[in-house]
């Protein structure tokens, strides 16, 4: 018999079995799936903001940084690879979602657990609020990645209680600053929570200092760029909450931290989030159960958005997926009910979990969807911006209508190249409708849309040649007719199952600037720096001299916008400076004379200043250019109660 052979063919078997039974294959199967899953499943369409991303990786430049630069770098790379076919976005999104996974399992492993909590990590993560993230590419892919791997780090650092750690861990923030600044909130919650646990020892040593110095040196070139463009991200961030970011009520942000995760496997966490909060076992690692409420009260107090918790749960599945499988190991009941347990938890968990797909992945036919839907109430009590919904939920409708929109509006800019033989320009009202056109309007060869919007306000104003005719959908007629003499409609764009505010966009001709193009688009975001100097140094009088002597000598500059006159002439008026607020908006009336609301705030003011028949005259005027001004009809109704009819008549 020949010895070798035989055991060299044991080892071979023994080497088989343990490759794919072992817990790194675990791992392995679960971040194929992750992937296999996300690549194999129907597909609405792009989402809106993957048709930004595209966009901004197309041209991304570090002239402009309005938006921070990893996600669109890491687009690019992908998609000079791959294409920008949408199975390209969520291969993209995949590959993110499927190494949170993977250093989820890695934590389970560090905190002692063994392949069945691995399993149930994996099988808890994969149907967790990560899933929804692996259907469609946003900042959000790769900062759930970085901070599970910020998680994992920190896991290690107090398990082998290396402080040289910090290090690597601060390059890790270092990256999530450079790709959304939501991972602030991380940080903080980090600090806070290292003050209430031993591991408050880190902070005499000079490594964790080092981390902060490293991740903030990562940053300093978004932010020094934010200091040269008047730090539009604080006014950003000024009007997030309540302004773009729904603001739940208590029991609606905690509705948002159950459904999104799985409402089955809410009973796992919320156990952990105990065990790590109150049990002397897991005391090493209570760090991390503070961190997860100074982030859930921090999202709620501050009103962002629910899923900026997400990475947190990865943890805690971990210690959750080790407490269930204590739990068997120490069962004294026959082995046979112990592994029919083990083997049916998951099964079930996997089966319960089922129902909830299609509302998070697209899976279902759209007519099919709309039906399963409107069981839930279209968005199942989790609301995320201030939108009006119809059918489907945001991030499904924000999937729809983009092709049409596009086929639409290519129609009409080739009607309107072909007839005025001129260069025309498309300019849109918000970053989606942007995003689409350069995505999808190059089958078309359209030309690069421009908008007011984001990242779009700085890339038009450091490339865009301005144009004496524009194609322009997504912004209002009365908008557009401040800036061009002749506005025309070519059509409504319409959508069964598009965003509702997406919906019924007449598109437009706009031809003959009143103003030189590129002097609107620099002030639109803020007033000319010297117009306000002057207003808020010297005076009113001295302010307007200036307006009218520059407008003399250059007759298509722009100095302001008319809602940014109407702003100040409030300024004033609610400080009781009439008269001042009184020249205000009857500059705004001369710079804007087809705006009815400049007439409605001049008519006001001369209403508070006891002028009533100026007052008439001025609601009468907004009126006439805008019969549905149901603030003038009221307006005028007090008049007549103040001063009898005959005047208003």
């Amino acid at each position: 018999m020949n010895h070798s052979r035989s055991e060299s063919c044991f080892m071979k078997q023994k080497f088989s079995h343990s490759f794919f039974t072992s817990e790194t294959a675990v791992i392995g199967y679960f971040v194929l799936a992750k992937i296999l899953f996300h690549l194999l499943h129907p597909e609405y369409g792009y989402f809106r903001d993957e048709l930004y991303y595209l966009a901004i990786s197309d041209q991304f430049s570090l002239g402009n940084l309005d938006i921070l630069p990893l996600t669109p770098l890491f687009l690019k790379l992908v998609t000079g690879i791959l294409g920008d076919a949408i199975k390209s976005l969520h291969f993209a999104s995949s590959l993110c979602g499927a190494l949170s996974l993977f250093f989820a399992c890695l934590i389970t492993r560090e905190l002692g657990g063994k392949k069945y909590a691995i399993l149930l990590t994996g099988l808890f993560i994969f149907f967790s609020g990560f899933l929804i993230f692996g259907a469609l590419f946003t900042y959000d892919s790769l900062d759930f990645l970085i901070q599970v791997l910020a998680v994992y780090l920190l896991v290690r650092t107090i398990k082998k209680n290396n402080p040289k750690l910090w290090i690597l861990f601060g390059f890790i923030l270092g990256l999530g600053l450079l790709n959304k600044l939501s991972i602030l909130f991380f940080g903080l919650a980090l600090f806070v929570s290292l003050w209430l646990v031993p591991q408050r020892v880190y902070f005499k040593n000079k490594w964790i200092w080092l981390a902060g110095m490293i991740a903030l040196l990562c940053s300093s070139p978004f932010f020094i760029w934010q200091s040269q463009h008047n730090w539009y991200f604080l006014d950003f961030a000024a009007g997030y909450s309540g302004g773009i970011a729904y603001v739940a009520s208590f029991p609606e942000f905690v509705w948002s931290q159950i459904l999104p995760n799985n409402i089955f496997g809410f009973p796992v966490w919320a156990t952990c989030l105990g065990l790590l909060l109150f049990t002397s076992k897991w005391k090493p690692y209570r760090l991390f159960g503070f961190m997860y409420i100074v982030i859930f009260f921090l999202g709620y107090f501050l009103g962002v958005k629910f899923y900026f918790l997400i990475p947190m749960y990865a943890i805690l599945f971990a210690v959750g997926s080790i407490k269930i499988e204590a739990f068997f190991e120490n069962r004294n009941i026959r082995k046979t009910k112990i592994k029919l347990a083990r083997i049916a938890l998951p099964i079930v968990y996997v089966v319960l979990s089922m129902p909830l797909l299609p509302m998070i992945v697209p899976l279902l036919p759209i007519d099919q969807f709309v039906k399963y839907a409107s069981v839930l109430s279209v968005d199942a009590g989790v609301r995320h911006e201030n939108l009006q919904l119809a059918q489907l939920p945001q991030h499904v409708a924000d999937r729809f209508g983009w092709e049409e929109m596009v086929d639409q509006v290519a129609d009409v800019y080739d009607t309107v190249a072909s007839d005025i033989n001129d260069d025309v320009g498309i300019l849109t009202g918000n970053y989606g409708q942007a995003g689409a056109i350069h995505v999808l309007g190059k089958q078309y060869d359209l030309p690069e849309p421009i908008s007011l919007h984001g990242w779009y306000y700085f890339e038009t104003l450091r490339t865009h040649a301005f144009k004496d005719y524009y194609v322009s959908i997504g912004l209002d007629k009365d908008g557009l007719k401040n800036i061009f003499e002749d506005v025309v409609p070519y059509g409504i764009y319409t959508h069964p199952y598009c965003i509702p505010h997406e919906n019924n966009k007449p598109i437009y001709l706009c031809r003959q600037p009143k103003y030189d193009v590129k002097s609107f688009w620099r002030v639109a975001r803020n007033t000319d720096p010297r117009f306000l100097k002057i207003l808020r140094n010297q005076s009113v009088e001295a302010a307007i001299e200036y307006y009218q002597q520059l407008k003399q000598d250059h007759p298509a500059i722009l100095l302001f916008t008319e809602s940014q006159m109407n702003a100040l002439g409030y300024e004033y008026l609610y400080d009781k400076k009439i008269k001042q607020a009184i020249a205000l908006f009857r500059l705004n009336v001369e710079a804007y004379p087809d705006a009815y609301n400049v007439y409605d705030s001049l008519g006001e003011a001369y209403m508070e200043n006891g002028q009533y028949e100026l007052a008439i005259m001025n609601y009468k005027k907004s009126l006439e250019l805008n019969p549905n001004n149901a603030n003038a009809e009221e307006k005028l109704r007090e008049i007549e109660l103040l001063i009898g009819d005959t005047i208003v008549k």
